[in-house]
């Protein structure tokens, strides 16, 4: 049934194969899911950007009178000939060490640029293999005949009449060529140089991949002149005797890996834990031991059984802390034991991609207001994960057709701490509105499914610190969750009151 499935899908995208390339390639992006899958894979939108230059190409493609077959030639030969096409330039980010060539730097800048491998040979880089000279390497266009020719050495026997004169013309020409080569990645070493804000690091190292060492380039005693007057030379190491192998090659660095983190301890460690396997079972009711250690862990065994006891047949007390989130409060109306076991063994809360997809949505949000606030670890909403057929962009749109997508709030992303019973509660209000003189605090959910009663706990807070915040009646502040994938506004009626929050909290303590 799937392959029928597939084929009949096949057969409705190349039905389309008749009207536009991006049309077509719309369809398969869809199709594909392809925006979701990339979205996840690197959590921002930065994929979207290379989707989006593709699209871009082939547009420009099917303006100049291509057609689909000859658009999917030109991308063979591109993939095989020039690596393929040219990447959307590089999203300056802050979270992240970017790491990318010189040419897809340009327009960009970042506080800290590193350039390495300075090193004669590499950067700049003359490939001697490889040179940028037509008559030798016939990989390269003649400079006649190129756009840029007025830019680039001509060629020319000078009148020469034998094959010796003819010769030194051609060793003066490659000369010329090698010279604009390194005019060029001077050029564009300059370009990498000028990527920097504030601070710019370059290196070389004496020894590359090969035996011998290598003298730093040029561009690199010029960056290392500049830094040594002005006292700015992080590392110097001294340059190797002349006949210096490199030491990587010569005498190598061994190991096992993975390390053993025990080491040379790791024999009396192995007969230790023998002597723990052989050993006879103490009786923890009459066990006695001189040895502190040893008493150490047999008074810890009968703390564990006692609790254990308790839990079972006796009533074990778990301390309510002193400071607890919104969630917890939720939690602790809806299952008090539950949540007792949490605190006493507490656990990792998991976040998938579809919770790390409904953060990504309060940050849109935040943007779309113009706002700017840090989140932590607290503040995420453990709540309402995205479902797994649902998108970004599909909630971006739906929320934009909402009745809140035209209105604009007071307050967005509001951080908050009250005490109530003793205990320090903290959290953040989504999105504040004033309407005729009273408030309402709104909470997005980006699920689908209807909280039940327990979850009004966290409404209740929010109208509650906002009247504290702004000093007012919180019979003026209502709140409501707004379940933006099907456009609902919830408003629980009958919310807790301060009161009524304060014997939740004391009454479980």
């Amino acid at each position: 049934m799937r392959l029928v499935n597939f084929a009949s899908d096949l057969r409705r995208l190349r039905s389309r194969a008749g009207g536009t390339i991006t049309d077509l390639i719309n369809g398969i992006e869809s199709y594909l899911s392809l925006e979701t899958e990339v979205m996840l894979r690197d959590g921002t939108g930065s994929g979207r950007r290379h989707i989006d230059r593709f699209l871009d190409e082939a547009g420009k493609f099917a303006r100049s009178g291509g057609t689909l077959n000859s658009f999917l030639q030109w991308l063979d030969i591109a993939g095989k000939e020039e690596g393929g096409l040219k990447s959307a330039a590089p999203e300056v980010r802050s979270d992240v060490v970017q790491i990318l060539t010189v040419h897809m730097s340009k327009g960009a800048e970042w506080d800290v640029v590193a350039v390495p491998g300075l090193a004669e040979g590499t950067f700049p880089g003359l490939n001697k293999n490889d040179p940028d000279n037509w008559i030798t390497n016939e990989r390269h266009i003649p400079f006649h005949l190129r756009g840029d020719h007025l830019e680039l050495p001509r060629f020319s026997f000078n009148g020469a009449t034998k094959n010796a004169d003819a010769g030194k013309e051609i060793t003066k020409y490659a000369d010329i060529c090698k010279a604009t080569k390194t005019r060029e990645e001077i050029r564009l070493g300059y370009v990498a140089f000028t990527r920097a804000r504030t601070h710019l690091i370059a290196t070389t190292s004496w020894y590359r991949d090969g035996k011998d060492w290598v003298e730093p380039s040029t561009i690199f005693e010029q960056v290392a002149l500049v830094a040594q007057e002005h006292g700015k030379i992080i590392s110097e190491v001294p340059r190797p005797d002349k006949d210096a192998k490199n030491p990587a090659l010569e005498n190598p660095l061994t190991g096992i890996w993975p390390r053993d983190p025990l080491g040379g301890s790791r024999a009396a460690f192995t007969a230790k834990v023998e002597l723990v396997k052989n050993a006879a079972p103490l009786d923890l009711t009459t066990a006695q031991s001189v040895d502190i250690e040893t008493s150490s862990w047999i008074e810890d065994a009968r703390a564990l059984i006692q609790e254990r006891v308790l839990g079972v047949n006796g009533v074990l007390e778990i301390p309510m802390p002193p400071r607890l989130s919104t969630s917890t409060l939720v939690a602790l109306h809806k299952d008090p034991e539950e949540l007792a076991l949490t605190i006493r063994r507490p656990m990792p809360r998991p976040q998938d991609q579809y919770s790390r997809r409904g953060t990504a949505f309060h940050l849109w949000i935040e943007h779309h207001f113009n706002a700017a606030t840090l989140f932590d670890d607290e503040d995420l909403d453990f709540l309402d994960p995205l479902e797994p057929d649902q998108t970004l962009e599909s909630l971006k749109q739906t929320w934009l057709a909402s009745e809140w997508g035209n209105r604009s709030p007071v307050a967005v992303e509001v951080p908050f701490e009250a005490v109530l019973g003793g205990v320090l509660i903290r959290g953040r209000i989504d999105a504040v509105y004033e309407i005729n003189g009273r408030f309402e605090v709104i909470d997005w959910k980006t699920g689908a499914t209807t909280l039940g009663e327990s979850a009004a706990v966290q409404l209740a807070v929010y109208r509650l610190a906002w009247a504290k915040l702004k000093g007012i009646d919180p019979a003026l502040v209502s709140a409501a969750f707004h379940y933006v994938p099907i456009s609902k506004t919830d408003r629980p009626a009958d919310l807790l009151s301060e009161a009524q929050l304060i014997a939740l909290i004391t009454g479980a303590s």
